[in-house]
């Protein structure tokens, strides 16, 4: 990638010694062929946006420990709320929302304990429905 007059940037097809004009996006060569450097910067530009937009395992991964780590803080909330007698309303809620998104990791065994996650979040749920319907 080179970088092009003007703040431009983009890749230039320009052979060494060819006739350059400093300000320009278009320039005619000795060869007397012309060529536009402007589709070559939109090219560079949209390769670039869409390589950031590439999600990488790393990403999915971290997304998934971030979600796993949730989750637990969560249930840790609700089982101390439990011991000292209080409201676990609010925390049921944001279980129920937190069990609803859960990003997939590439890593077996990272995709493993966020199976075992989920499920224990989905049996602590039954049990609070169970309770409910109970009494």
């Amino acid at each position: 990638m080179a970088i092009l007059p003007a703040g431009l940037v983009g890749v230039s097809a320009q052979r060494p010694g060819a006739a350059r004009k400093a300000s320009s996006g278009f320039s005619v060569p000795e060869n007397g062929h012309a060529h536009a450097t402007a589709p070559l910067l939109a090219a560079g530009l949209d390769g670039f946006l869409s390589l950031q937009e590439v999600e990488t395992a790393t990403d999915r991964n971290h997304r998934a420990r971030q979600h796993g780590q949730s989750l637990l803080d969560t249930l840790g909330r609700l089982q101390r709320t439990l011991l000292g007698d209080g409201d676990e309303a609010a925390l049921l809620g944001q279980l129920t929302e937190l069990s609803r998104d859960h990003p997939v990791a590439d890593d077996a065994s990272l995709r493993d304990v966020m199976q075992a996650i989920s499920v224990r979040v989905h049996v602590e749920l039954a049990r609070r429905a169970i309770a409910e319907a109970a009494g």
